[in-house]
C-alpha cells in the first residue's frame, strides 16, 4: 500500500470512528454514565482529545512504515478506536461510574495508544533514519502526555512547592516583579490551589519577599500560564519530556548502541517512572535532564567539537543553575569539561584561546546575570544568594552518602528501583559504557562528570527523598545517564547466547515498571509521601500500601527503608547493594567478553 493510499485510508478510518465516538459521547444517557463533573469531562471532550492525538500520531507512523506493514497497522488502529465507542454501549446498561473508575478505563486507553503506536514505529524502525525515528518517539511521546494530561489536571490539585512556582509565575504576569508579599496575603493562587497557602517560600527583605525557588521554571512557564493557567504550564512540561525521549534515544545513538537497545530504552524510560510521572508535574527537573543530554551531544567530539557548538552547550549548562540550585553539581563538572574541550585542542594558540573564550564567556555572562539579580533582591552577588542566606535555617548536608545512595536507589517509599525496576540493567550497562570509554569518551565524561557530582551531592544531603513531590524527583536531572546505562544492558543482553530467557526477564523487569507506572497515572495523588509520616509508623508508603491489597505478602517488604533504619532494613539494603556489586560486575565480564570476540583473530 502506497503511502497516500495508507494515509488516506488512516485519516478515513479516523474521521469515521471519531464521529462515531462524538455521537456516543452526545447521547443523553451519558449523564446516566457521568455522575460528577470529572466523569462528565473524560466522557464527552477528553476521550475524543486522546482519539485525535493518536490519530495524528498515528499518521506519522503510517507514513514511516513499510508498504507491507501498512495495512496491519491501520486495522488494529481500527479496532482500537472501535473499542471506545463499544465499551460506551457496554456503559449505557450499567451502573453511573465515578472518576476513579473511569480513571483507571480512560489511562488504560492511553496504554493501548501507546503499546500500539510504539508497535508500529519499531515496525518502522529499520527502514528509518536515526533523526527521523526520534522525531517519531517523541511525538508518539507527546501524544501519550498529552492525552494523560487532562485527567490528572482534573483530578490531581497543585501539591508541594507547585504552587509557589506557580505563584511566583502570577507575580511576574500581574505585578511585574519578584516582591511575593501581596501574591501570600492575597487568594488569586487559588485558581490553582484550593485553600490557604500553610507556609510561604520565601525570604523577607525589608517589606518584601522574594522567592527562594529559582527563577528559570516560573519565567520559561508566564508565556504558557498566561495563556492557558496552570494547563498551559503542564502543556509545556509535556514537551519538554517529549523532546527528552527523542534526545535519550539519539544520546544513546551517539555511544553506538544497537538502534533495538537504544529505542527500548529510550521508549521503556520516557512511558515509566519518573519521567512520566512529572510531565503531569509542575517542577523544573525535566527541563534540567533535557539540557544534560543535550549538552552531553553537543559535546560529543570533544576536542573537535567546534566553537558554536561548544558555545551553546556553555550557554545551555549555565541554565542548569537557573533552573535548580541542585543542578551545580552538573553544571560545575560539565562546564569543566567544556572547557578543557575548548583550550586542550591541539591547535594554534590564537584558536585555542578563541574556543576557550566560546566554551566559557556565555557560561561566565550568564550566571553573572544571575548573581546581579540576585544581588538586586537579596543585596547578596551570588547565583543561588537565597539558600546561601538560609544555610543556617536548615540543614542540607549529613554527609551520609552510604544511606542516601542506597536510599535513592532501593528505598521503598522513595527509591527509583521499586517503582522502575527496569533500571537494574542500568548497573549491568555500566560494564558497556567503560567499554566505550575509547571510542566515544567525550560523551562518556560528560554524563559520568555530571551524574557522579550529582549523585554523590544527593546522596549527601539531609533530605534525599525530596519528600512532599513523587519519589525519584532528584534522580531525574540526571536520568541520562542512567538511560545510556540502561540501552548498554539491553546491548549486552542482546548478545548472550541465552536470550530468550533475557528477554523473559527484560520483559518482566519492563512490565513491573509499566504496572507501576499505570497504577500512578490512574492515581496520581498516592505518589505523595512525607518522611515524618513513614518514620512515624514504619510505613511503606502509598503505593505499596494500596498494591498490598491486592498481593500478598505486600510487595514493598522486599525493599529497606532507609528512611527508618531499623534491624530488618539494613540488612535488606546490604543484599540490594549486593545485587547491585552483582550486575555491575557481570556487566563488566559481559562486556569484556563482548569485546574479545570481536577482535579479529591474526
Amino acid at each position: 500500500m502506497s503511502v497516500g493510499r495508507a494515509l488516506t485510508v488512516h485519516l478515513l478510518v479516523s474521521f469515521a470512528l471519531i464521529a462515531l465516538t462524538f455521537n456516543a459521547t452526545s447521547q443523553p444517557w451519558i449523564a446516566d454514565v457521568a455522575v460528577d463533573h470529572v466523569v462528565d469531562s473524560l466522557v464527552r471532550k477528553w476521550l475524543l482529545w486522546t482519539l485525535a492525538l493518536a490519530n495524528l500520531a498515528g499518521a506519522l507512523v503510517v507514513a514511516a512504515l513499510p508498504s507491507s506493514r501498512r495495512g496491519a497497522f491501520i486495522a488494529r488502529h481500527a479496532a482500537l478506536s472501535l473499542f471506545v465507542p463499544v465499551v460506551l454501549l457496554l456503559l449505557r446498561s450499567g451502573p453511573g461510574l465515578l472518576a476513579g473508575q473511569l480513571g483507571a478505563l480512560y489511562v488504560a486507553l492511553i496504554v493501548a495508544v501507546a503499546l500500539h503506536l510504539l508497535w508500529g514505529l519499531w515496525d518502522a524502525l529499520a527502514g528509518i533514519g536515526d533523526r527521523t525515528a526520534a522525531a517519531l518517539l517523541g511525538a508518539v511521546a507527546l501524544a501519550v502526555f498529552l492525552a494523560l494530561l487532562p485527567y490528572h489536571r482534573a483530578v490531581q490539585p497543585t501539591a508541594s512547592d507547585e504552587p509557589h512556582y506557580l505563584l511566583i509565575v502570577q507575580s511576574l504576569l500581574y505585578d511585574r516583579d519578584l516582591d511575593l508579599r501581596n501574591d501570600y496575603e492575597g487568594d488569586r493562587y487559588r485558581v490553582f490551589y484550593p485553600d490557604r497557602l500553610p507556609d510561604m517560600h520565601g525570604i523577607e527583605v525589608g517589606r518584601a519577599v522574594y522567592p527562594i525557588r529559582d527563577l528559570g521554571l516560573p519565567i520559561a512557564a508566564a508565556v504558557p500560564f498566561a495563556v492557558g493557567g496552570r494547563t498551559g504550564v503542564l502543556a509545556v512540561i509535556c514537551v519538554l519530556g517529549a523532546l527528552l525521549a527523542a534526545q535519550l534515544f539519539l544520546l544513546a545513538r551517539d555511544l553506538g548502541f544497537r538502534r533495538e537497545s537504544a529505542f527500548v530504552a529510550a521508549a521503556l524510560a520516557s512511558f515509566t517512572h519518573p519521567v512520566l510521572t512529572y510531565t503531569t508535574q509542575i517542577y523544573p527537573e525535566l527541563a534540567i535532564a533535557l539540557i544534560f543530554a543535550t549538552v552531553a551531544r553537543l559535546l560529543r567530539r570533544g576536542r573537535a567539537t567546534g566553537w558554536q557548538a561548544l558555545a551553546l552547550a556553555s550557554a545551555l549548562t549555565a541554565l542548569l543553575p537557573l533552573l535548580s540550585t541542585r543542578a551545580w553539581l552538573i553544571a560545575a563538572p560539565v562546564a569543566l569539561v567544556a572547557g578543557l574541550f575548548g583550550i586542550l585542542a591541539p591547535l594554534s594558540l590564537a584558536e585555542r584561546a578563541r574556543r576557550g573564550v566560546a566554551a566559557g564567556a556565555p557560561f561566565v555572562a550568564i550566571v553573572g546575570a544571575l548573581a546581579v539579580a540576585n544581588g538586586a533582591m537579596f543585596g547578596v552577588y551570588l547565583p543561588s544568594a537565597g539558600y546561601y542566606i538560609i544555610r543556617d535555617q536548615q540543614q542540607v548536608l549529613a554527609y551520609t552518602p552510604q544511606v542516601g545512595g542506597l536510599g535513592l536507589l532501593f528505598d521503598r517509599v522513595f527509591g527509583l528501583v521499586g517503582r522502575a525496576p527496569i533500571y537494574l540493567l542500568a548497573l549491568l550497562g555500566l560494564g558497556a559504557l567503560w567499554a566505550r570509554r575509547r571510542t566515544h569518551g567525550a560523551t562518556l565524561l560528560v554524563l559520568a562528570a555530571g551524574w557522579l557530582a550529582y549523585f554523590a551531592y544527593i546522596a549527601s544531603i539531609a533530605y534525599w527523598w525530596a519528600d512532599g513531590s513523587p519519589p525519584s524527583r532528584y534522580l531525574l536531572g540526571s536520568i541520562p545517564f542512567l538511560v545510556v546505562a540502561l540501552a548498554g544492558g539491553l546491548d549486552l543482553l542482546a548478545a548472550v547466547p541465552w536470550r530468550a530467557l533475557a528477554a523473559s526477564g527484560v520483559a518482566a523487569l519492563a512490565g513491573t515498571s509499566a504496572f507501576v507506572a499505570y497504577v500512578y497515572a490512574v492515581l496520581p495523588n498516592i505518589r505523595y509521601d512525607l518522611a515524618l509520616d513513614i518514620r512515624a509508623r514504619n510505613g511503606s508508603g502509598q503505593l505499596w500500601d494500596h498494591l498490598g491489597r491486592v498481593f500478598r505478602p505486600e510487595p514493598g517488604r522486599v525493599l529497606p527503608s532507609l528512611v527508618t533504619l531499623d534491624a530488618a532494613s539494613i540488612a535488606l539494603a546490604l543484599a540490594w547493594a549486593a545485587l547491585g556489586v552483582v550486575l555491575i560486575a557481570a556487566g563488566f565480564r559481559m562486556a569484556a567478553r563482548g569485546a574479545r570476540r570481536s577482535v579479529p583473530l591474526a
